[in-house]
């Protein structure tokens, strides 16, 4: 076997093993507990009944909570996941602005240059011919 194959891919990975045994442990209580209450005398079926369900009500109570963190944990990690896809195509979105503005910036420096270029030259000459008028 490769050290490849020795490293779990993801945490889920490196849990599966446990979560067999949990499964194999479970299949076997439940095979015991069944065993064990035909084996419970008569007199004690009743008190024990109800103790024992009075400790999966408390289960219940102490597990209901984590389930549901769990259920908005994974809520939580969708709501981000969808946020981060439209923050995405927002991002592209305002990219392809900015190179649409580029563009029409440099269309518009190509145009509006040699206007502003002749602009200063009128306005050069023109004080040349101020000062000339002026030096007489």
């Amino acid at each position: 076997m490769t050290e490849e194959h020795l490293i779990p891919s993801s945490v889920s990975d490196m849990l599966r093993p446990l979560q067999d045994l949990l499964t194999r442990i479970s299949e076997l209580t439940q095979a015991a507990a069944a065993a064990g209450a035909r084996a419970t005398p008569d007199f004690l079926a009743l008190p024990l009944a109800e103790f024992t369900e009075g400790v999966i009500n408390l289960s219940d109570k102490l597990v209901a909570p984590l389930r549901r963190l769990l259920d908005e944990q994974k809520e939580l990690a969708d709501l981000m996941a969808s946020w981060a896809e439209k923050h995405k195509e927002l991002s592209a979105q305002i990219a392809g602005w900015a190179e649409e503005n580029r563009r029409m910036t440099e269309r518009m420096q190509a145009i509006v240059s040699p206007a502003l270029e002749q602009a200063d030259s009128l306005s050069h000459a023109t004080r040349t011919f101020v000062e000339e008028l002026r030096d007489r």
